[in-house]
């Protein structure tokens, strides 16, 4: 899944997660805030997984739940992030269709049948005879018009179910059960979840007061505040998200006023492919007062990796803890 930006809006479609639960994966990790996982499971790398048993029974954001009997074999995904982990799992085989905003890996960028999540047709999906559609925004009721139609579907809000790292390596464990491919799931997790460790292990004593940081979605300055599983990333940074809660938005928008005001030691560009650029932003009227600007420290991270919560939010988080603290990871 991705997040969309226009110059008007904010629409966020990080499509394609499951619901969530999550243990921290390090001591100062804040907490998931939904359920699904059993009393008792097998922990890897602190986020707790089970094995694969069909039936399966799953809970959905809406307070329903799903019930597969067997692996799906057709799924439709409407999220980026969701296929590029099912291709990371190797379950690939089973897609039916992905959403056309999915370019990750070459497989999937190459799919042959492409569907539109944000205004998704129900003929359209429902002419692919899926026995799973993977939603994450319900655009258009999608969600009730499957279920009318009795196609099996998982919903989860992205706003409320996916808010931390440690929720995207859950997400993983979730699709791996649902899947039928926890013995690559597990493993995956691992890999990911002793990279997050890494840096939070080397980030320990770091002042948190000092460094602030503002990310930026696109050029009428929409954010990501630390409601968001974007906003984790820079408490796992340690940093100061100058958005804070974001007036209890995940994505609000600040204004040029409020950032030169904050004074962010550091500034993440994900808006590159907007025509957004760091000489760009350094010629925007009064910023060149701001400590980012003055010590160049702004940077650029693709919007494909850090706005999908999927494996390769890792790969961003690596990225962005080198250029905050080149000391330290080097």
């Amino acid at each position: 899944m991705t997040i969309r930006w226009t110059q008007k809006t904010a629409l966020v479609l990080l499509a394609g997660l499951l619901a969530i639960t999550a243990a921290a994966c390090g001591s100062d990790s804040k907490k998931s805030t939904t359920g699904g996982f059993s009393e008792n499971p097998t922990t890897i790398s602190g986020v707790p997984t089970l094995a694969s048993s069909f039936p399966l029974t799953v809970p959905r954001s809406d307070g329903k739940s799903l019930t597969l009997a067997a692996a799906p074999k057709r799924i439709v995904s409407l999220s980026p992030a969701t296929t590029e982990i099912i291709y990371a799992l190797g379950a690939e085989g089973a897609l039916a269709a992905v959403d056309k905003q999915a370019n990750y890996p070459d497989g999937a960028k190459a799919f042959p049948t492409k569907v539109d999540a944000f205004e998704p047709n129900i003929e359209t999906i429902a002419a692919l005879k899926p026995d799973l559609v993977i939603v994450a925004t319900d655009s258009g009721g999608i969600v009730g018009k499957l279920d009318q139609l009795n196609i099996p579907v998982l919903f989860s809000d992205i706003n409320k179910d996916v808010k931390t790292v440690d929720d995207v390596l859950a997400q993983i464990g979730l699709l791996g059960r649902v899947t039928g491919t926890t013995d690559r799931s597990a493993p995956l997790i691992d890999n990911l979840g002793g990279r997050v460790r890494k840096i939070r292990d080397a980030l320990q004593g770091v002042d948190t007061t000092q460094a602030k940081i503002y990310h930026e979605l696109d050029s009428t300055y929409y954010t990501a505040s630390n409601l968001s599983f974007i906003g984790d990333l820079y408490h796992t940074l340690r940093v100061q998200n100058i958005a804070g809660n974001g007036g209890g938005q995940p994505y609000p928008q600040l204004t040029q006023e409020a950032i030169i005001a904050a004074n962010p030691k550091f500034i993440v560009l994900a808006d590159e492919e907007f025509g957004v650029s760091i000489d760009s932003v350094k010629q925007r009227p009064g910023w060149a007062a701001i400590d980012a600007v003055k010590n160049d420290k702004v940077f650029a991270v693709s919007a494909d990796i850090i706005s999908r919560p999927g494996p390769r939010i890792v790969d961003a988080l690596e990225q962005l803890a080198k250029d905050i603290y080149p000391q330290r990871f080097k």
